[in-house]
């Protein structure tokens, strides 16, 4: 079987959790600073600061940005629900907007459209790893005094004319989950050119601790620090990082090569000027001989990891037809979701399929999914 994913976990990762072990010094401490300081370099922010995973760095740097309940936040619906449920988590509103048909992420005009006096913020999401357009998304926040988190959480290593993505919003969050570019198992990280906001990040997740420590506190906070044992792993990842997104572009590169004329197949699009990491690669599927779910059978019959990844976008799943149950809905009102209708999202939702694209997919891998795919195709 040719996995959907398979984190690389050598003998650098194994010696720095034992040289953690050895320390005895297993919390959050010099390890996890080295980590925030080294990741920051890596995507060129001043500052960063690590957490549990990536939904406690979402709803940290929402925090951090001063979201409050009521507020409304600009966010696409064809995304993990994290990215959503930790706006509703504040007491804010997920305000769902449309993505372009062709990159699967947020539509910039759609995002003007969706601007009334109560939006404080937006989140793009750099969905599947490939970069949103975030020169359009910056000139409609500056235009509107609005807010801007990057959830980055698939990204590491994606750009925009050579900029990493995580660089350019007023801060961004990213997942080390098992099955990201780089992993620590469960882990995240908030970065941002912003101190001030990074400080306050920092006392969120450290149960409003201030600077000095010790047990004076001086707002409400949560325990999302990430131990050392874990930011061992992330420093040995981190090393691995540029090696992996370049195995992941070459593959996704060979896969637009063979797909390039099958025209029942339409490979996710990148912007002009972006790279993406391809975190996942996914092609919609256009066939009147073969589904979607029967492709997907059909893969794995073969062995090869194939499966839909957002079949149901966040605004048809239960979460949000139900969120009248939410304990926030006592004191904020939420849109009815039920009647929100997102054509683009749901369309991607029906037609995607993900196919092994990570970094330990070989090129004789590669060739044979490609083989597979096409033969179920009848090609």
């Amino acid at each position: 079987m040719i996995p959907i994913a398979k984190p690389i976990i050598g003998e650098e990762e194994r010696e720095a959790v034992l040289r953690v072990l050895d320390s005895g010094m297993l919390a959050e401490g010099k390890v996890s600073r080295e980590l925030e300081e080294r990741f920051a370099r890596y995507i060129g922010t001043k500052y960063a600061t690590v957490t549990t995973n990536g939904t406690t760095a979402l709803f940290t740097a929402l925090d951090a940005m001063g979201i409050q309940p009521g507020d409304e936040v600009i966010t696409t619906p064809f995304t993990f629900i994290a990215s959503a449920n930790t706006i509703a988590m504040l007491g804010a509103v997920p305000v769902f907007v449309d993505v372009d048909p062709d990159t699967y992420n947020i539509d910039p005009d759609l995002i003007e459209k969706a601007i009334t006096e109560k939006t404080k913020a937006i989140m793009p999401v750099h969905i599947f790893g490939n970069p949103c357009d975030m020169k359009r998304i910056m000139e409609i926040a500056e235009d509107h005094d609005l807010l801007v988190l990057e959830d980055a959480c698939q990204a590491h290593g994606a750009t925009i004319d050579g900029k990493k993505v995580g660089s350019f919003g007023h801060a961004a969050a990213f997942s080390f989950y098992a099955t990201k570019n780089m992993t620590t198992g469960e882990g995240g990280i908030v970065t941002s050119d912003d101190e001030e906001l990074i400080e306050h990040a920092k006392m969120i997740k450290n149960h409003g601790r201030g600077k000095q420590g010790g047990y004076s506190h001086f707002r409400i906070g949560y325990n999302y620090r990430m131990m050392d044992l874990v930011s061992a792993i992330g420093l040995a990842q981190l090393e691995r990082l540029p090696k992996i997104v370049e195995t992941q572009q070459r593959n996704a590169a060979a896969y637009d090569k063979a797909f390039a004329d099958v025209d029942e197949l339409k490979p996710q699009a990148v912007i002009s000027g972006a790279k993406s990491a391809y975190h996942v690669y996914a092609p919609r599927l256009f066939s009147d001989k073969i589904s979607r779910d029967d492709m997907i059978t059909f893969l794995r019959e073969h062995d090869i990891g194939a499966r839909s990844v957002y079949a149901l976008p966040c605004h048809k799943q239960d979460t949000y037809l139900n969120i009248d149950k939410w304990r926030w809905a006592s004191f904020v009102k939420y849109p009815d979701y039920s009647q929100l209708s997102l054509p683009v999202s749901e369309d991607i939702g029906q037609r995607h399929f993900q196919i092994p694209s990570h970094a330990q997919v070989t090129p004789a891998d590669v060739e044979r999914v490609i083989e597979t795919v096409l033969k179920a195709l009848g090609r």
